[in-house]
């Protein structure tokens, strides 16, 4: 996966997923910096990428500073490479920095991936959001298993996954989950 790369979950439910961003550390008591460093390694480990690799088991990280709504297809019919669709994100507080221009998105089955994000041929554009802005990308899903040989999905129901990772100005990259939402491939 591309590191400024979106990935999407299919099904056109409106279903919310996020990421994750650290919050800078100020001067504060004993008590309150210890519960800040709880919260802070918390949000560290929901900013880590989940890990989205062929056959691996994934579970979506917690949610964090950006909320991710994937609107696809419900159903598709088998024997189709992809499925087109879009992904709104949803700014949880303002934020400043360079994002892919499209999501990422792969789909999931029975708990493993069984697809992964497609490659993304585009230079990082400017991200400005203000708290509570929403902003739409498009998002593609393979529907070739990402197993050798590249066979098309057997029929079934999937969960479909979207990704998006931002570089903020004053910080490292975070990446935001949404979905799942639910696939059927007839």
């Amino acid at each position: 996966m591309v590191v400024l790369a979106v990935a999407v979950t299919a099904c056109g439910e409106d279903s919310e997923g996020g990421g994750a961003s650290v919050e800078p550390e100020q001067s504060q008591t004993p008590e309150q910096s210890a519960e800040q460093s709880q919260t802070s390694a918390q949000s560290q480990a929901a900013a880590q990428p989940a890990e989205v690799a062929c056959g691996r088991a994934f579970k979506r990280p917690a949610s964090g500073d950006l909320r991710l709504t994937g609107r696809f297809a419900r159903r598709v019919p088998a024997g189709r490479p992809i499925v087109n669709g879009t992904v709104e994100i949803t700014a949880e507080k303002a934020v400043r920095g360079v994002a892919a221009a499209a999501a990422d998105a792969f789909l999931v089955r029975d708990g493993r991936v069984v697809t992964t994000a497609l490659p993304q041929d585009a230079v990082g554009v400017r991200w400005d959001a203000a708290a509570g802005e929403k902003k739409t990308v498009p998002a593609v899903a393979s529907l070739l298993s990402c197993e050798p040989g590249g066979k098309p999905l057997a029929p079934g129901d999937y969960e479909l996954y979207a990704a998006f990772v931002l570089t903020p100005d004053d910080g490292a990259p975070t990446t935001a989950y949404g979905g799942p939402w639910t696939l059927t491939v007839e």
